[in-house]
């Protein structure tokens, strides 16, 4: 038989999936990449390169410097903005640095699709679960997460198709080769406080 866990989703902290929701829209992602690839640009300047309003660069800029990820500096009557992680936000530094990687290697469209993976705490502990012991089945990680079986259905059906958790047997367990992203995020939460893990099915 197995046991159930007692790892919930409040046990996290809400900073990996709300940064996650800031960083997995188009818009900001675009904003993000002129930051990094022209430091100290503008708002103007910003809108100019990634063919958005102003008002709602400025907005989306906001939004990324909320999560830790941008510094801002006035110069003269100008705002500029630059890729340097808050050092009051742990994560910020791992996100930015393997950010600026996926970005580089990756089309946008493959980097918000990791993106998405971790924008709900519910997959996050699922994730730290699996972490924790491994491979699980399906009755096991319900009673862990506290959520009907088909809610769970659709957060691994959706970690499976972002190659993060693949069926094993009665099971599921870790992707053996997730991306490097994707990678970043799972070492992130595997340094998140937790309780025990469930065990695993003889």
């Amino acid at each position: 038989m197995t046991e159930r866990a007692d790892i919930h989703s409040d046990d996290y902290r809400p900073t990996i999936w709300r940064t996650c929701r800031v960083l997995a829209n188009p818009h900001r992602l675009a904003c993000l990449r002129v930051v990094i690839d022209s430091p100290a640009s503008s708002v103007d300047e910003i809108a100019a390169l990634t063919h958005l309003p102003p008002n709602k660069v400025s907005m989306h800029l906001r939004a990324l410097q909320s999560r830790g990820l941008l510094h801002a500096s006035r110069e003269s009557r100008w705002v500029r903005y630059h890729p340097q992680p808050d050092p009051l936000v742990p994560s910020a530094y791992p996100i930015l640095a393997a950010m600026r990687v996926a970005l580089r290697l990756q089309r946008d469209p493959e980097v918000l699709r990791t993106l998405t993976a971790f924008t709900h705490p519910r997959r996050l502990t699922l994730l730290r679960c699996l972490q924790l012991s491994a491979p699980l089945p399906e009755e096991t990680l319900s009673g862990t997460l506290r959520i009907s079986p088909p809610a769970l259905w659709r957060h691994l059906r959706k970690l499976a198709s972002r190659h993060l958790v693949v069926r094993c047997g009665e099971g599921w367990r870790l992707h053996q080769r997730p991306s490097r992203l994707a990678e970043t995020f799972l070492t992130l939460i595997a340094l998140e406080p937790s309780s025990n893990a469930p065990a695993a099915s003889p």
